[in-house]
């Protein structure tokens, strides 16, 4: 009998060992457990006091994954050739603005994921909401009242009845409430607001925008609506949250301006489906943004020659020509060394442009500060508007204008050269548009600025000496 309950005994205790050892593997197989940053997103196998990621302290936490331990049951993964493929003519949705869909690339894409930055105030939200009236939008706030949104709408003088208003974070309530109501479009203001309840961190952490924007970014893919997202920026002039933010989706938009202006400039840094190069120009009033006809009385000034140290050169942004003006001022330096400062031109360039007028045009820069301006808040991003920055700074440091109806086009290479540019028969018909008389080109130009129908003057300059003589 005593030995029939040892028998009894172990046979009991090998179950229970046995089936503990195979709960603890199952378990095992089906949890995995690491460690994350709550602020940049970085993994970890254990727990750390600090991210050596971004340097932060106390931001790991911990987090479980479960996984089936195999493979799930799915369809079989297919390929075709690409040449298979049917070709659809894509129909791209118009918001009304012309403006606005110029940039996007001739209108929104179905399915398409646009981020919209810019700084607080510059007109992020307002240019949404005039964009959702024609596209029967649901908005989504994250940072206003449904009562501030329809007084800004009644602003903005809006057909209300086509916006549909929601004020929610949760980014799967969103996709839920988006997919019910069948909405043409999706507007989230803004993705910093947003959050996952599925993963740990604050709201407008790395980790949480990160996965609130994948999200709807696949809503957009499999629903074919599009989406935007309105993004704040960092004090970088970035976007703010994790850099895949912008790899993710399609089109990324910053809206641009000075606050002590009207004007606003909405330009592509990223578009799968148009030009990077185009720009949309708009003046903010009191009943909303407005959209630029004329956009060269947005940068040149009618009071030009009033004074010394004015210039006038001719920009390409995508299918645009724009004439922009720029100023300079040229004083006596109190400093050892002078100071190169500019607003709207790259500053290295400028540095370059008064280290060849001083070598290859005899001015004594060396003891003057410099300062340039291209007004109306536009940046110049291409070397074409070097001639007039040279020039500007000649007439202020000599005080002598430019005379009226003068365009400049050109780079300024080391040497003192002046080198052609591209696009120059749309900068010369801008300037013919413009009713300007005279214009300074390279000789390479000379032949395909005749061609472009300029009915004045135009003047190839080899060198920088060169036109310093002819224009003083």
């Amino acid at each position: 009998m005593h030995q029939n309950r040892q028998k009894i005994s172990l046979i009991i205790s090998k179950r229970i060992l046995q089936n503990f050892f195979s709960s603890r593997n199952s378990n095992m197989a089906k949890r995995t457990d690491y460690y994350f940053c709550t602020a940049c997103g970085a993994d970890y196998s254990k727990w750390n006091g600090r991210c050596s990621a971004c340097g932060e302290w106390n931001t790991i936490a911990e987090k479980t994954e479960s996984s089936t331990g195999g493979r799930r049951h799915r369809d079989a993964p297919t390929a075709v050739l690409l040449s298979s493929v049917d070709r659809e003519k894509t129909v791209r949705g118009k918001s009304g603005i012309t403006e606005f869909d110029l940039v996007c690339g001739g209108g929104i894409v179905p399915g398409s994921v646009i981020l919209l930055g810019g700084e607080p105030g510059i007109g992020k939200s307002t240019l949404a909401l005039q964009i959702s009236e024609k596209l029967n939008a649901l908005y989504i706030s994250g940072e206003e009242s449904p009562v501030q949104i329809r007084q800004r709408g009644e602003r903005l003088s809006i057909d209300m009845g086509r916006i549909h208003i929601s004020v929610n974070n949760e980014v799967d309530d969103i996709i839920e409430l988006a997919g019910s109501i069948k909405c043409g479009c999706l507007i989230v203001d803004s993705i910093q607001t947003i959050y996952s309840a599925e993963i740990p961190g604050i709201i407008g952490s790395v980790s949480q925008v990160r996965e609130s924007a994948s999200r709807l970014v696949d809503f957009a893919k499999k629903q074919g609506i599009p989406v935007i997202l309105i993004g704040h920026i960092t004090k970088d002039g970035n976007i703010a949250g994790p850099k895949l933010l912008e790899h993710i989706v399609d089109t990324v938009l910053y809206f641009e301006g000075d606050f002590s202006k009207d004007y606003r400039v909405l330009r592509a840094f990223k578009n799968r489906y148009g030009s990077v190069n185009e720009l949309g120009l708009f003046r903010m009033t009191e009943s909303g943004l407005e959209e630029v006809k004329d956009k060269n009385k947005i940068f040149l000034n009618p009071f030009l020659s009033a004074a010394p140290g004015n210039a006038v050169s001719a920009a390409v942004e995508g299918s645009r020509t724009i004439l922009f003006e720029v100023q300079a001022l040229v004083t006596f330096s109190s400093f050892s060394n002078p100071r190169r400062l500019s607003d709207g031109f790259d500053l290295n360039r400028l540095i370059i442009i008064c280290a060849v007028l001083e070598k290859h045009a005899g001015l004594k820069l060396s003891n003057f500060d410099v300062f340039i301006n291209v007004s109306g808040g536009f940046n110049i991003s291409e070397t074409a508007g070097d001639l007039a920055v040279a020039a500007a700074i000649a007439s202020s440091l000599k005080e002598k204008r430019v005379e009226d109806g003068v365009g400049l086009i050109g780079e300024v290479s080391l040497s003192g050269d002046i080198r052609p540019v591209s696009g120059i028969d749309k900068r010369v018909q801008e300037f013919r548009y413009s009713g300007f008389k005279k214009l300074f080109v390279s000789p390479a130009d000379l032949g395909k600025s005749k061609k472009a129908g300029f009915e004045g003057e135009i003047v190839a300059a080899a060198s920088i000496s060169e036109l310093m003589n002819s224009l003083f």
